[in-house]
């Protein structure tokens, strides 16, 4: 493969990247409008179930629920689909650099989009089981919502009016509760707590991010091997990635010999988590320098060659930045958990409650 070649092809792989981004924050924004219009027809169905005094009563729970529930079905099918539709985008991107160069680009798409939706993940779980997660959490957060401020209001309006038959005024309390299944209140904390950080909505922001990503990342890898002058990718680091963590490890450690960064087919640890910022770009045969083949290094090598600082931001755990100084902590042990490990290393009579890094570290 020429110069020219090579260098149109860095282009075009910048290019993508920069269209995969505004790929990413138009389905993002599309993806809040579905969130926003449901938000808005779910309020409605709550205000349509109320009586004349504003108050949604324990009779009508059992239909207002169904109802709900059928609209976030629908909000699941609009979802869905905007998904779909991004992530054929998504690989038509990851194959383009490589126009006219690989050989079936089409195809290439085509398999890297069934990978995505049926990968399974260290978790277990695949896509379709991570959208059904989110249809869930959202019927658990409607109906729970729902159900606790109807039900709360029936039995206070029950109990004040055994305190009215006698005589007596209601409890302030009694009056907080009737009042909470009004349907305006119904209505504003349902959508509240569908849209608030760490919603269902939120939830779904992040499948977008990571799905969106792999899908551009798995058809661009299978298009760059295709080529015989490829080597291997590179972990590329997002100019906008947020803190260290452990993608500063993968983008820098040379763990097979071929630079900083850089793996061969099957091997890049990209995407390293959820929501990852972080790119992979084709890294050509003759971009191997000696010197990288010379310098070649385990991950657990580069890790104990960095600060303490830079340690833990890898490895999140002071335990595991012992573990590491201890010799216990193995390369296929960096990502996993420290309680993971605890039970681990503890069936191995290891003390973990006196891990703790050596003074000389």
């Amino acid at each position: 493969m020429d110069a020219a070649t090579r260098s149109r092809i860095r282009r075009a792989s910048a290019e993508a990247r920069r269209r995969i981004k505004e790929l990413d924050a138009e389905a993002r924004r599309q993806l809040r409008q579905i969130y926003l219009q449901a938000r808005k027809d779910i309020e409605r169905r709550i205000a349509e179930h109320a009586g004349p005094d504003g108050r949604v009563r324990l009779e009508s729970l059992r239909r207002l629920v169904d109802d709900l529930n059928e609209r976030i079905r629908q909000l699941g099918e609009q979802r869905d689909s905007l998904l779909g539709e991004t992530l054929r985008s998504a690989t038509d991107e990851g194959v383009e650099p490589f126009a006219g160069l690989a050989a079936q680009a089409r195809q290439i798409a085509d398999q890297a989009l069934l990978a995505t939706i049926h990968m399974v993940h260290a978790d277990g779980l695949q896509l379709s089981d991570r959208l059904w997660r989110l249809d869930q959490h959202a019927r658990e957060i409607v109906a729970n919502q729902v159900e606790q401020a109807i039900i709360r209001g029936d039995s206070a309006d029950r109990a004040a009016r055994d305190f009215i038959a006698r005589g007596l005024d209601a409890p302030e309390e009694l009056q907080r509760k009737i009042g909470a299944a009004q349907a305006h209140r119904i209505a504003e904390s349902t959508g509240r707590d569908l849209m608030r950080k760490g919603s269902p909505y939120y939830n779904a922001l992040r499948v977008f991010r990571t799905e969106i990503n792999r899908a551009h990342g798995e058809a661009y890898q299978a298009a760059a091997f295709d080529l015989d002058d490829v080597i291997g990718t590179r972990f590329l680091l997002s100019p906008n990635h947020p803190k260290p963590d452990i993608c500063d490890m993968h983008a820098r450690v040379n763990r097979y010999g071929l630079g900083p960064g850089v793996y061969p087919p099957g091997r890049n640890p990209w995407p390293a988590h959820p929501n990852t910022l972080s790119f992979v770009v084709a890294v050509f045969r003759d971009e191997i320098t000696p010197q990288d083949r010379k310098e070649k290094t385990t991950r657990i090598e580069w890790l104990k060659a960095q600060s303490r600082k830079r340690q833990w931001q890898i490895l999140y755990s002071r335990k595991k930045v012992a573990a590491l100084h201890r010799g216990l902590l193995r390369e296929n042990q960096i990502a996993t958990p420290w309680e993971t490990l605890k039970k681990r290393y503890r069936r191995q009579g290891i003390d973990t409650d006196r891990l703790e890094l050596p003074d000389n570290a």
